[in-house]
């Protein structure tokens, strides 16, 4: 038996450590108290100055060793007890897992050293160190993720009269298979196994004597082939059945069995049972990926968005739910893969989307374009003839709004119906990936003479819905009686249905008249005093920007050329055109509240990546250009002002 003081940390201190150490040196898991304090006193002096913790057994040694056995006795690693003469003796477990380890090196140099059976522990061997397990209800847990550890043995029972057999927790089933494999191959070397097998396989699977043939030749010359087939490969698993069914036929009408024979027995159990294991799990994997790949195709039919309610009660051609035919994990893995970004330069082929109410959604990144005709013209008659009803009331009355009479009021209002009226389609034109959507080239093109995006931006509402503000509003009136369209009686009628307002002012005398325009004199004066001190700061800002001798335009050139190396001029000039506009929207919100005493370096530095993090702009290669060319074209902007 190796001992296990050479595997361990040169001078361990603990004293179940030692305490396995002295019974590998015994041989005997059970040893005198004070046999193992003397052990210990010289093991102690000859490895202080290495471990100096253990100077604690160099004195009253016996003291210190029953203290700390009482520790390990309450964790049931050591018992003690009393002999006949007074004696205390400390038993230890472990020294039979130790042994079992060694066995099954053993076993690993030479198959022909049977298994270990229970029967080899003593009658009194702790229940706690010994975990009995079924081959047919408990095995496959541990091939799926059981503990490895030498704490404890399993008790493997067999289905028949075969003896239960041992092994450390520490020892996996695959070893076990790789054990048992070794066993078979060994018996077949032996006299005329091989032959004797061959034949009957042959006879029981007429036609397929090559195959038998090249099988054994496999399994005998190249084991690691073998193993590999029998793991992962379903075409051997007749082999394997018919084999392992004539050696345990043979050998069950046996009535006294030699430990090889029982051993035999044992490793024709486990391989049965791992080649049924694995024939299924490769069944599992099948339907698994076939489930998967009826998963992708059905993200390619309408309504084309889902959110993971419905993924979860996806079916396949025959109407049998996909999820049980995959795990819950499976299903995750795969909405996961699907939609990380995998590429940077490149969208997702899923894509993920939320309503106003939060619900996400999922949708294949082809199928965005095909959605969004879908939706508009699905949401086209809804929300027009809402527009048409609401204007409808307020001619009737008398009266007008602003959706009316300007095109930014009548956008914003188709945008308030479609929340409500279309919530898909709002979220959907929203969402954050339209705008990195909008950047790629074939999405300008039209398809089936519907356009989604112009220049790189997402047309207007009321573009993707064809409804025009002026037809509406002539449609609208015509539906009104004929009296609104005389404009003497209309004008009446509507003198007398005007709500009443409150009554008007009086005109200013002269001196209310002059104190108003002071007031607007002073206002405006303090504006250009603001604008005045906005521009002084910039300037200064430039000044700490453009190198000595550089101009701020001269610098703007090289930075586009840097940033922007398109070569088609048009496409160049439209890119640098979206930029700017960019930019300007952003300043002229900022510009109403910016302060020159705020506005320095760090303010315009800041400003700048506020823009270049955008989504609109990410797609820019080069940032480290695109950012100084911003900044620049902020300083010019505050510049300019008038």
């Amino acid at each position: 038996m190796i001992i296990l003081y050479t595997v361990l940390m040169a001078a361990p201190t603990e004293l179940s450590v030692l305490l396995r150490i002295y019974t590998g040196k015994q041989n005997s898991p059970s040893v005198l108290l004070q046999d193992f304090c003397d052990y210990l006193q010289k093991y102690a002096r000859h490895y202080l100055q290495e471990a100096p913790d253990l100077a604690v057994y160099l004195d009253d040694t016996t003291t210190v060793v029953l203290r700390e056995l009482e520790g390990l006795e309450v964790k049931g690693k050591v018992f003690v007890s009393s002999d006949l003469k007074g004696r205390k003796i400390i038993f230890v477990p472990q020294f039979y897992i130790d042994r079992m380890l060694q066995r099954f090196r053993d076993i690993d140099e030479r198959p022909e050293v049977p298994f270990p059976l229970s029967a080899e522990l003593p009658s009194g061997f702790p229940s706690s160190f010994l975990k009995p397990i079924y081959i047919t209800t408990d095995f496959a847990g541990l091939l799926e993720g059981g503990e490895r550890t030498n704490a404890y043995l399993y008790q493997l029972t067999f289905p028949d009269e075969t003896p239960p057999m041992i092994y450390p927790a520490s020892i996996s089933p695959e070893k076990l298979l790789d054990l048992a494999l070794s066993k078979i191959r060994f018996f077949l070397r032996k006299d005329e196994s091989k032959d004797y097998i061959q034949k009957r396989m042959m006879v029981a699977n007429p036609g397929k004597e090559l195959t038998i043939k090249n099988a054994l030749i496999q399994f005998q010359t190249r084991p690691s082939e073998s193993l590999r087939a029998l793991k992962h490969s379903g075409e051997t698993f007749l082999f394997w059945s018919y084999m392992c069914s004539f050696i345990r036929q043979d050998y069950t009408k046996k009535t006294e069995k030699t430990p090889e024979e029982n051993s035999l027995i044992q490793a024709v159990f486990i391989v049965e049972y791992l080649n049924n294991y694995y024939r299924n799990k490769a069944q599992q994997d099948l339907q698994r990926e076939t489930a998967l790949k009826n998963l992708e195709l059905c993200f390619q039919k309408p309504p084309y968005y889902f959110d993971m309610e419905t993924i979860s009660r996806f079916a396949d051609s025959r109407g049998v739910p996909l999820l049980g035919q995959y795990k819950n994990t499976d299903l995750e893995a795969f909405i996961k893969e699907k939609t990380g970004e995998s590429n940077p330069d490149t969208l997702p082929v899923l894509l993920v989307f939320r309503t106003e109410t939060q619900t996400r959604y999922f949708l294949l990144k082809e199928k965005v374009i095909p959605l969004s005709i879908r939706l508009c013209n699905e949401a086209r008659k809804i929300i027009k003839e809402q527009v048409t009803r609401d204007w409808f009331q307020l001619l009737r009355s008398y009266r007008q709004d602003n959706s009316m009479k300007t095109q930014a009021d009548f956008e914003a209002k188709l945008v308030s119906l479609c929340k409500v009226s279309a919530p898909i389609l709002h979220a959907l034109l929203n969402s954050s990936f339209m705008s990195l959507l909008a950047m790629e080239g074939a999405t300008d093109e039209t398809h089936s003479g519907f356009k989604l995006f112009d220049r790189g931006r997402v047309l207007p509402l009321s573009v993707l819905l064809m409804l025009d503000r002026q037809e509406l509003l002539t449609d609208t009136r015509i539906m009104l009686p004929f009296w609104y369209t005389i404009p003497v009686i209309s004008a009446i009628i509507a003198f007398f249905n005007r709500p009443r307002g409150p009554k008007v002012r009086k005109a200013p005398q002269a001196e209310e008249r002059r104190e108003e325009r002071k007031g607007t004199d002073d206002a405006r004066a303090e504006r250009d005093r603001k604008k005045a001190e906005l521009r002084a700061a910039a300037d200064a800002v430039e000044r700490k920007l453009i190198p000595e001798g550089s101009t701020l335009e001269a610098e703007m050139a090289a930075q586009l050329e840097l940033w922007n190396r398109t070569l088609d001029q048009q496409i160049k000039m439209n890119l640098t055109e979206d930029v700017n506009s960019l930019v300007r929207d952003y300043m002229r919100r900022i510009m109403r509240s910016i302060k020159a005493s705020t506005f320095n370096r760090a303010r315009v530095e800041n400003l700048a990546t506020t823009l270049v993090d955008t989504p609109g702009l990410m797609k820019i290669k080069n940032r480290d250009a695109l950012l100084a060319y911003v900044q620049l074209y902020i300083i010019e902007l505050v510049r300019s002002l008038n």
